[in-house]
């Protein structure tokens, strides 16, 4: 950032953290921001199917030119940095860096940054935000950043001197760990459930339909096109960090209207129908955890109607497969295991021995595509698919599908 005279510190920001949904936040608060007239950068990782999805302008994923020409323009300052430091930057560093470039150069009235891991260590934290969000704290990434009291710890290092602190999380301990951050920064902390809350959270045709008082007012019959209540939890978390970062009274009933029916979350319960497969839709999900399993299973009984669901599952080496395959059996499945071309993927063979250990039956395809094959020979007309367990799975997943229906006649 030095070597690009701080180009963090020249877009007013929301900074995103959190175990689950940190995602689908920055999307609706981005979706929000943008219905209010503003001209908005979102960095969300990692991508489904381009890494332009990384860098998005008002909400759609910067073009390949535009891409190409912020890494050129950051290349040279690679290089100098890298020969400075004596070792290679990360894939996460260069492109969080080329994202603050391109922010500054565009430029873009508000940036909405997603954390890559973590908190208060990772690369996105040289932002000076306003507004940090931490969504909620489960146990995810242990190895590096250990139990819960410990992530907590971590998240809430993305908090800033006098910032406004928009929480979703309801563990008094973990409020506590994020409160002492917050009195040591001079923040505010603004929770759920206590500053902001949900009156309605219920299935609609397409997604949900809300109400959600913020800390300033209330905001009645709101249509989000994304499925789950946890969707609805996020909704009103983003809404409440655009609520903080805006001057009071900047949103109206119709901004917010229009903002959250514009949202576009991709690989997020998402329903994918193919014409070929005798209709039977596919759900794509990138839930990577066991919260997040839980939460898919339960919107998937909620706004989906099925005998059966064919699970296709990939899952990363560093996981608790057992605790996400556990969530999976909660609902009348078969489950076919496999490996995206991500090399800290498990094998299928390695998952397939978890669910043994559950006494879970389960099949096993080498790739995503001969699974994706294998589901729509295993399911039933009644049945539905749904592709899970991590980004890679169903990024891959979701590019097959899509180019297939390209290529229907």
């Amino acid at each position: 950032m030095e070597a690009l005279d701080h180009p963090e510190l020249k877009v007013p920001a929301i900074h995103v953290t959190g175990t689950n949904g940190k995602t689908s936040v920055a999307k609706i608060a981005s979706s929000v921001l943008v219905s209010s007239g503003l001209k908005v950068g979102t960095y969300t990782s990692p991508h489904l199917v381009s890494m332009t999805e990384r860098l998005a302008l008002n909400g759609e994923p910067v073009s390949e030119d535009d891409f190409g020409d912020a890494f050129d323009h950051l290349t040279p300052y690679l290089k100098v940095v890298e020969e400075r430091l004596g070792e290679p930057l990360t894939y996460f560093e260069i492109m969080t860096a080329m994202f603050f470039l391109w922010a500054a150069d565009t430029p873009v009235d508000v940036a909405v940054i997603e954390v890559g891991l973590g908190g208060g260590w990772d690369a996105t934290n040289v932002v000076q935000a306003s507004v940090a969000v931490i969504t909620n704290i489960a146990l995810d990434h242990t190895a590096m950043l250990g139990d819960r009291a410990s992530i907590a710890a971590e998240k809430s290092g993305i908090i800033k001197r006098d910032a406004t602190v928009v929480t979703a999380e309801l563990d008094p301990e973990m409020l506590a760990i994020m409160g002492t951050r917050a009195s040591e920064t001079g923040a505010r902390m603004v929770t759920f459930g206590r500053d902001f809350s949900i009156g309605d959270n219920k299935v609609a045709f397409g997604g949900r339909y809300l109400s959600i008082e913020t800390r300033d007012r209330a905001y009645d019959g709101l249509f989000l096109p994304l499925h789950g209540a946890h969707q609805g939890v996020n909704a009103a978390t983003a809404l409440q960090a655009v609520d903080a970062f805006l001057p009071e009274g900047s949103l109206s009933d119709e901004v917010v209207a229009e903002g959250f029916a514009s949202v576009r979350a991709p690989g997020r319960l998402e329903t994918v129908r193919t014409e070929t497969q005798d209709g039977i839709p596919v759900i794509l999900d990138v839930a990577h955890n066991p919260d997040g399993l839980a939460a898919l299973v339960k919107s998937l009984a909620e706004a989906f109607a099925f005998e059966r669901v064919v699970f296709v599952v990939g899952i990363l080496v560093d996981k608790d497969h057992k605790g996400m395959i556990a969530e999976l059996t909660r609902l009348p499945s078969a489950i076919i295991f496999t490996r995206p071309t991500f090399e800290r993927s498990a094998t299928p063979e390695d998952l397939q021995r978890a669910a043994q250990e559950l006494g879970c039956p389960s099949a096993i395809e080498p790739d995503v595509v001969r699974a994706i094959d294998a589901a729509f020979v295993e399911a039933g007309p009644k049945d539905m698919i749904c592709v899970t367990g991590s980004h890679y799975v169903v990024g891959e997943a979701r590019g097959h599908l899509l180019r297939s229906q390209l290529q229907d006649p």
